[in-house]
């Protein structure tokens, strides 16, 4: 047997070491290399491939190959190898954005002509509750609302801290990131949020030197009482009845807070932070807190509040309406509201009087999706982002809208 020693792959100094390792390589594209190169793999698995030293040695090593050899991935990709092996399996550019219409992190890799949604970010990560997320009750929905607003307070505080504790850009972003984490209560499946943070941070990056560039001071001013009601009424017009998100629900959510806040640093770090953590995130805040009989009668749950007022002052809104004082403007007295962007409509109601005289032909409106005027009475089936009145003696109006 001694003759045999040294013949075979040598003994390991450590026969099932601790710690294990992954590795890519590439290998030729042809059947009989890759027959070849599965078949040396495989022999790793046989006690007779390892040398013999008159020991258990090669049973033993076979038994931890043939651990390894069942984790194998076998997922084999059509990526080629360039130059033969001077660079091997080039993984093509990977392009990222926000999604303009739905606010989700997106990815191409064919530089922008094709998008798909993130893979492995951020979202994978948190448990998503089971609905409904509140006392069950009364008022689930206003309830949940209330939650995510909580939520963003928790975040909101967390990066105003994290602006007197990080020095440098980096600290700045690594520390919004755990922000989120906070204001989101996720469950890490290893306790480590390193390959998400790769994801994540690209998506927000503008966002957070934009913020580290203002500082503090603006950051933590933006955040009024109005600012907050608008993300909480956001959250209460949109949500569902038992108190989660559906992924449309999430899109709308997010467009509406994109269009009702001012823009400033401060909403651009809201809104990549709102992108990362998605319907899963979004359902997680609703269902953190104890929130139980809220009151949401202040927020209009129809179509009318994405309208603002261009010209005129505020008498009062609700439900689907929006009560307008003209002002003189020119010679006339008008009365003129409008959504952000001619995508964001309601369908016209018609409208009421409430003191003074117009008449039907003083109107002009613009229908959805389009920037051209129109003028003449307004009557029949319109969707509008746009409409205006006005009058040669002073008047009230109430616009009213009903979802298109």
């Amino acid at each position: 047997m001694a003759e045999n020693v040294n013949k075979g792959i040598p003994i390991p100094d450590v026969i099932d070491p601790p710690e294990s390792m992954s590795m890519t390589l590439c290998i030729p594209k042809n059947k009989d290399h890759m027959a070849a190169f599965f078949g040396a793999l495989y022999s790793l698995t046989e006690w007779n491939s390892w040398q013999q030293n008159g020991t258990t040695d090669g049973k033993e090593l076979a038994a931890v190959w043939w651990r390894y050899f069942l984790s194998w991935d076998r997922n084999m990709s059509d990526l080629e190898c360039e130059d033969g092996m001077g660079k091997c399996c080039t993984d093509p550019a990977i392009t990222r954005r926000i999604n303009p219409t739905t606010g989700l992190p997106e990815q191409s890799s064919d530089g922008g002509i094709t998008w798909t949604p993130m893979s492995g970010g951020l979202q994978s990560y948190i448990v998503e509750p089971v609905p409904p997320v509140t006392s069950g009750i009364s008022a689930t929905k206003c309830d949940a609302a209330t939650n995510v607003s909580g939520q963003v307070d928790v975040w909101i505080n967390q990066v105003i801290v994290d602006f007197d504790t990080a020095t440098s850009l980096l600290e700045f972003g690594v520390a919004v990131l755990e922000a989120i984490l906070i204001a989101v209560v996720t469950i890490l499946s290893a306790g480590t949020l390193t390959a998400a943070e790769a994801l994540v941070l690209p998506t927000i990056a503008a966002a957070l030197y934009a913020a580290w560039g203002a500082g503090k001071a603006i950051f933590e001013a933006y955040w009024t009482t109005d600012i907050k009601n608008k993300i909480f009424c956001a959250a209460f017009n949109n949500i569902g009845e038992d108190g989660s998100f559906t992924d449309a629900q999430f899109s709308a959510f997010w467009n509406s807070v994109n269009s009702q806040l001012p823009a400033s640093p401060a909403k651009m770090l809201f809104m990549g932070f709102l992108s990362s953590v998605g319907r899963q995130g979004l359902n997680a805040m609703a269902a953190a807190g104890f929130a139980a009989d809220s009151d949401c009668s202040d927020c209009d749950t129809s179509c009318g509040s994405e309208f603002s007022i261009a010209t005129g002052n505020l008498i009062g809104r609700g439900s689907g309406y929006i009560d307008v004082e003209a002002v003189l403007v020119s010679g006339l007295y008008t009365a003129n509201i409008n959504t952000p962007d001619n995508a964001t409509c309601c369908h016209w109601d018609g409208h009421e009087v409430i003191s003074g005289t117009i008449t039907d032909a003083n109107q002009i409106w613009r229908e959805c999706g389009s920037n051209d005027n129109s003028a003449g009475p307004l009557f029949g089936d319109h969707c509008l982002w746009l409409v205006y009145f006005d009058s040669t003696v002073p008047f009230s109006i109430r616009f009213k809208f009903l979802p298109c």
